[in-house]
């Protein structure tokens, strides 16, 4: 596959920084706006219309939570739509709350009704609270089952904390679409007298800072995450399972010291794909449509370091990783794909762009 035949065209500019995107079950495009607030754009503009938008009034969704922290990695982060939102409305959002020496994850849902927010209500927060403003986490996706899945960073400061089951940090968490810890989760105490022990809600641990989340349409779950300096990976996620972090990593730190030894250890998984040196993996997704034969069973994954879109089998065999682009882009920070099968790619930054992929 040659890397000059894609390009990016834009199609909504003048973003404020924003930190994912997501596509409704209708086709429509949330953006979420790191500082809040939400855009609310239909996938037929995107679909149909090459020139450069701006907002309008009645795509703007006025979300700011009281408790929003906003710094360096914190904000709103992500959001996702009930499997059956069609019916029942719910939408979830993740965002950093607190202050600059106590903050932690949260996850509210609530409904639209013309573009107004109804029905908010917190449904979880992360036990822990940390001084940290980066690493939350806060990827978002609904399994087969109807559970929702949540990661949580490991707060940088915090990463010997990703391999303590009774702290949430550095964790993938499982729980019921109100929040409530699920009694079939691999570390579940085993009495409902508890349900708000942390580690009821541990799915899989052993994580630094991931970036996404997906569920393929076989059930599969698979995460992606920042390394240090190096150790970028994707990992196929299984219940129970420990990936590692920090006692097995490909990373060194910042300061190029050692971060472990190991580079395996008994009772921990290896990932199923690994960048070192680092790209900064961000989101991903699974393409499974047919507007590009070519990139089914691929996984595309945006790059913020190499501002590029990478391309990863879905067996991840080793040797077979592509770009899609022959020169760097800007910085990516999001995909999606529209039912349609349109691939849509936001950027990074302020003043950020909404592009469709296309073919030059």
């Amino acid at each position: 596959m040659s890397a000059v035949e894609y390009i990016l065209e834009p199609v909504l500019s003048e973003i404020p920084l924003s930190s994912s995107l997501s596509v409704l079950p209708s086709g429509d495009i949330v953006i979420v706006h790191k500082k809040g607030g939400l855009t609310l754009l239909s996938s037929q503009v995107v679909a149909e219309t090459n020139s450069t938008l701006k907002f309008s009034k009645n795509s703007m969704i006025n979300l700011v939570p009281d408790d929003l922290y906003v710094s360096r990695q914190g904000g709103l982060i992500a959001f996702v739509a009930h499997p059956n939102y069609e019916k029942n409305g719910w939408l979830y959002l993740s965002y950093a709350a607190g202050t600059a020496n106590k903050n932690f994850l949260k996850i509210v849902r609530f409904r639209l009704n013309n573009n107004t927010v109804t029905d908010q209500a917190s449904i979880f927060r992360v036990a822990q609270d940390k001084d940290t403003p980066v690493h939350f986490g806060g990827k978002m996706a609904f399994s087969l089952q109807g559970h929702l899945l949540v990661t949580s960073g490991d707060g940088f400061d915090y990463r010997e904390k990703a391999q303590v089951l009774s702290n949430q940090l550095g964790k993938v968490l499982r729980m019921s679409d109100t929040g409530e810890a699920l009694i079939e989760n691999p570390y579940y105490v085993g009495s409902t007298a508890h349900p708000d022990t942390p580690k009821n809600y541990v799915f899989t641990l052993g994580h630094r800072n991931p970036q996404a989340l997906l569920v393929r349409s076989d059930g599969v779950i698979v995460s992606n995450e920042h390394g240090p300096k190096g150790g970028d990976e994707i990992n196929v996620l299984e219940a129970g399972v420990n990936y590692g972090w920090p006692v097995v990593t490909n990373g060194t730190d910042y300061i190029g010291a050692s971060i472990s030894p190991f580079k395996n250890y008994k009772g921990m998984r290896l990932p199923n794909y690994d960048w070192t040196p680092s790209i900064a993996p961000s989101s991903m997704v699974f393409y499974e449509g047919g507007k590009f034969p070519e990139l089914r069973n691929h996984y595309l994954i945006t790059s913020l370091k190499l501002k590029n879109i990478y391309l990863v089998t879905k067996d991840f065999t080793s040797g077979h990783q592509a770009t899609l682009f022959s020169a760097p882009q800007t910085r990516l920070r999001d995909i999606a794909v529209l039912p349609s099968g349109d691939l849509i790619v936001l950027s990074d930054g302020e003043n950020a762009t909404l592009s469709v992929l296309k073919k030059r």
